[in-house]
């Protein structure tokens, strides 16, 4: 058979493994954002070393379990899942029950920048439902690709809870930005009521124990 004419029959067999290459690498992907993780913040809020802390669902927020401040409640355990909504955006829920399996919502209220868990007809209103992902190294969450926006804020009954610093609502505007960059001052309503806040980061601790980086087909 000519070489031409081999060159040409091996065309279809080509297009063929890069279709199953191109499935796969979705299928691996989609896979990789329905694994099931965990949520901790390592951080020092009385004034000893910095201790790696589960982050726990309660009265429809989510809570900082430090020792000294413990808070007990629902280990988040989440995944990611695309928001029912024109935009598609990439949503995070969580179970807040074992018994029963009930899932909510993670989302940031419009008015007090917290992190807030609720059932569908709680994230209306204008409220951020996402788009949530990962950090490029895998480790961190992020919200609209921020990582570092996060802080723990104390409230009223001495507990600490995740809020999001955005414009600079609990820092004054000099929060730190996305990724690799400085904020700059932004002119925004301060808190109405001043309260302590710390800059963490939200690390993603694999349910499974295997760290997302190894599981190989998404992002390229």
């Amino acid at each position: 058979m000519p070489i031409g004419l081999l060159v040409i029959a091996g065309i279809p067999t080509t297009i063929g493994v890069c279709e199953a290459l191109s499935a796969q690498k979705k299928a691996d992907a989609a896979a990789k954002e329905k694994a099931k993780f965990h949520l901790t913040a390592t951080v020092s809020l009385d004034g000893q070393g910095p201790v790696e802390c589960w982050c726990i669902l309660k009265d429809g927020n989510l809570w900082i379990d430090h020792p000294a401040f413990p808070m007990p409640g629902h280990k988040f355990t989440g995944y990611y899942f695309t928001y029912p909504s024109e935009a598609k955006q990439l949503g995070l829920v969580s179970t807040i029950a074992d018994d029963p399996p009930m899932l909510n919502w993670l989302f940031v209220d419009k008015d007090t920048n917290m992190v807030r868990h609720g059932g569908r007809q709680d994230t209306l209103g204008g409220h951020t439902v996402g788009p949530w992902f990962w950090s490029d190294d895998e480790q961190w969450l992020t919200l609209e690709g921020d990582s570092f926006q996060f802080v723990a804020v104390q409230l009223d009954n001495k507990k600490w809870a995740v809020a999001l610093d955005r414009d600079g609502a609990f820092s004054g505007g000099g929060g730190r930005g996305k990724e690799g960059s400085k904020k700059t001052e932004t002119k925004t309503e301060r808190p109405r009521r001043p309260r302590k806040w710390i800059p963490i980061m939200l690390r993603r601790r694999l349910q499974l124990g295997m760290e997302s980086r190894y599981v190989k087909g998404a992002n390229g």
